[in-house]
């Protein structure tokens, strides 16, 4: 299934996209579409107001943009909670689906899944749910690749990608987890973690790194 406007703009801001520019090789790599296919949807994307894109430079989420992406995201993330809840799908499944109903989910139903699932705060994989939140989480959290050498840090989510959670999970790595960060090499694009609970030392590339938020404490 190819992706839609709202595939894009949903990247754009998990990629960080409301406040800095995203190549659209980033993009196409998250999508595994062409980069020359995204130039084209983000010509797109500016006519209908959701991005300002600059060639070579990147895109960035307008302020309709960004609203219109929180909304997306908040509707993939309570279906999440709902297979993961109610239907018991597994943490590592729920991805799929909810990206199959999210883009048929009205604003009244997803307010009525709200209000069914008690009002959620994340969804299985650490993400906020309210809107309003999401730019606080956003806030307070960085990724793995920028953290501190030396500093312990809590892993508070993962990007919401199939092939990334699968990854972090045979990693080792969940959300919840305490890790302290050994050494971060740029060099060699790689990160050394020790995991707390059980002392053990992990290595994960800076690339995949920038997917995995954590906070400090």
């Amino acid at each position: 299934m190819s992706p839609t406007k709202e595939d894009y703009i949903k990247i754009l801001f998990e990629l960080g996209g409301r406040f800095m520019r995203v190549p659209n090789k980033e993009v196409a790599g998250r999508l595994q579409i062409s980069p020359p296919t995204v130039t084209e949807m983000m010509h797109s994307l500016v006519k209908v107001g959701w991005v300002d894109y600059m060639p070579y430079k990147g895109s960035i989420l307008t302020e309709e943009g960004t609203e219109r992406a929180k909304q997306i995201i908040r509707k993939h993330r309570l279906w999440e909670v709902f297979l993961f809840e109610n239907l018991g799908f597994g943490i590592h499944d729920v991805h799929r689906e909810a990206e199959l109903l999210e883009h048929s989910t009205s604003d009244a139903v997803a307010r009525k899944l709200e209000e069914y699932l008690d009002y959620p705060e994340f969804c299985p994989h650490g993400g906020a749910i309210r809107t309003s939140q999401m730019d606080v989480q956003e806030d307070r959290t960085i990724t793995i690749s920028d953290a501190e050498p030396g500093r312990k840090f809590m892993i508070s989510r993962i990007v919401d990608d199939e092939k990334l959670v699968n990854y972090f999970r045979n990693q080792h790595l969940n959300i919840g987890d305490e890790v302290i960060v050994k050494e971060v090499d740029a060099d060699i694009d790689l990160i050394t973690l020790a995991i707390v609970k059980n002392g053990d030392e992990i290595q994960i590339s800076m690339t995949l790194g920038k997917y995995l938020f954590v906070e400090s404490i």
